[in-house]
């Protein structure tokens, strides 16, 4: 691997990532801490040498209201301490280093942090206040020597410069540990999921042990690759079924066409021509079905617009009536609008009258009412009934519960599959229940277009 592709691999590592920011975010937090802890210690030393100043200054003061001399009073004897007595007139009284200190270090009340005294290594912080009482002076300056509070900033900045790198060091591995420990069972996941080809759906994915999300995702995997495997399962099926039925009309066209050309004389070109037309027009009816339940499968976003449902219901009965054998009853047919496709919708009603239709003895009963917000289509016929068994898996593919009939009256074995596919997208349900006829009731319920 090139060092280019292990930096382009490491930029985009979660592992990484998490580590570099984490590390430079306690890098900067400490870093600002560590200026605010110096700029802390620093101002209270800087106070304490104030405090201390005044305190010495007001000593002196006493002193001289006592009638201490000036020059006694100014003595200290400590090389970390300066003192001045200024007089009235701005001239230096009194100080205990009178060969350095001739000049009047400050001239007016007040607090100077930082100043340099001449002949002195040190800096001080001066203090200077007005003196009390007649004593010939007029303001006294204290300095305190700054040496101890610069030599503690510097020990603190070195020990927090030193701290601050091996704190955040320790941080980065410990990040990098944790990360790499949580994503470890994600790698095994990774690994297994690259493992899984069309050819092996039926691996699953390590659950690691836990409550966090790492096991929740790998369970929400596992659900997924359930999905796709019964997704391929049922797309085989499919293709199995669609190939079989396929095969069926195109069989009897080419059993009629060889019989028509071996004998000749048996069969008639208009009995001939009726077989083909006839398995011509169920082939028809079967690759449209398929198409149809392959668009809906695929997403078809149909336009959805306030539809009628009684005019399609008494449109497709009008056609359905049209067949010698069984009436159908559509007294009950009421007003009920919903949104959606009025093609699909219409194959809905179509599906379900030819289904009513091919299983009833004598009567077909339709009824259309809008109740709690729904449009409730009812769909009743008087033959066999469908057993309890069978009720949900009438709206498979493929599947006929009357496979002892003459294909040409058995249907494709499609129409139910469709009916239940459109409600679905629709947002509405389908179900068989027993018929007060004696046969199957269909109740289609959708969502009523809201007034």
């Amino acid at each position: 691997m090139s060092g280019r592709t292990w930096w382009q691999r490491a930029r985009t590592s979660v592992r990484v990532r998490i580590t570099v920011l984490g590390s430079v975010f306690v890098l900067l937090v400490t870093a600002f801490g560590s200026v605010l802890i110096v700029a802390a210690i620093t101002h209270s030393l800087s106070n304490s040498l104030i405090d201390s100043a005044r305190l010495d200054a007001v000593a002196i003061n006493a002193q001289l209201r006592r009638g201490v001399s000036p020059a006694e009073a100014a003595t200290t004897g400590r090389n970390d301490v300066v003192v001045q007595l200024v007089g009235p007139d701005g001239t230096v009284v009194a100080s205990d280093r009178p060969e350095r200190l001739k000049v009047a270090l400050r001239t007016t009340p007040g607090v100077t942090e930082s100043a340099v005294v001449p002949g002195l290594a040190d800096s001080f912080t001066l203090v200077a206040r007005r003196a009390t009482g007649d004593t010939g002076v007029a303001l006294i300056i204290v300095g305190r020597s700054t040496e101890q509070r610069n030599e503690t900033r510097a020990e603190t900045a070195g020990v927090l410069a030193t701290a601050v790198p091996l704190i955040v060091l320790a941080l980065g591995l410990i990040l990098w540990i944790s990360v790499g420990r949580a994503l470890r069972p994600v790698e095994v996941m990774r690994d297994e999921a690259d493992r899984i080809t069309v050819a092996q759906l039926r691996r699953r994915l390590q659950i690691p042990p836990g409550e966090d999300e790492i096991p929740r995702l790998a369970r929400t995997l596992n659900e997924m690759l359930d999905r796709i495997d019964e997704g391929q399962r049922l797309q085989r099926q499919f293709v199995s079924d669609a190939s079989h039925e396929l095969r069926s009309p195109l069989a009897v066209i080419r059993q009629a066409a060889e019989i028509a050309s071996a004998y000749p004389a048996r069969v008639t070109s208009e009995e001939l021509a009726a077989d083909v037309l006839a398995e011509s027009l169920r082939l028809e009816e079967l690759v449209n079905a398929l198409l149809l339940l392959a668009r809906l499968e695929g997403g078809d976003d149909s336009a959805r617009e306030v539809v009628d449902v009684d005019d399609l219901v008494l449109t497709e009965v009008a056609r359905a009536r049209a067949r010698p054998g069984v009436k159908i009853d559509a007294h009950a047919v009421g007003a009920g609008q919903v949104r959606g496709s009025a093609v699909l919708l219409g194959q809905v009603v179509r599906n379900l009258l030819d289904n009513a239709c091919r299983h009833a003895d004598s009567v077909v009963s339709v009824s259309l009412a809008e109740e709690d917000g729904t449009v409730c289509l009812v769909v009743d016929d008087d033959g066999p009934g469908i057993p309890a068994a069978d009720r949900a898996r009438v709206f498979d593919r493929f599947v006929r519960l009357d496979d002892a009939r003459a294909r040409d009256e058995g249907g494709s074995g499609l129409g139910l599959a469709i009916v239940r596919k459109i409600v679905d997208s629709g947002g509405g349900s389908v179900q068989v229940t027993d018929s007060p006829a004696g046969g199957a009731r269909f109740t289609v319920r959708l969502p009523a277009v809201a007034v």
